[in-house]
């Protein structure tokens, strides 16, 4: 399994953004995931929808469980 760095992208008073950058590459996990989908035209408004749906978690009430679905078993806690 390969080191991973965590990164932090954005923060605001309230709330920070956070990626997992992994060794060796030059782009986090959430920049390849943008730049995989910034230039296709199916997906570009579905992209932007992302995008601002986590702006608005920065600038406003935060990252809510209620916004992740799980994944996993229910015991991980782990959520996407």
């Amino acid at each position: 399994m390969p080191n991973a760095t965590i990164t932090n992208l954005a923060q605001t008073e309230r709330n920070g953004l956070f990626s997992l950058t992994f060794e060796g590459e030059a782009l986090s996990e959430y920049e390849k995931f943008i730049e995989r989908f910034k230039n296709e035209a199916d997906v570009v408004r579905d992209l932007n929808i992302i995008l601002a749906a986590i702006q608005r978690m920065l600038e406003g009430a935060g990252f809510l469980e209620r916004y992740f679905r799980p994944e996993g078993r229910i015991a991980d806690n782990l959520c996407a």
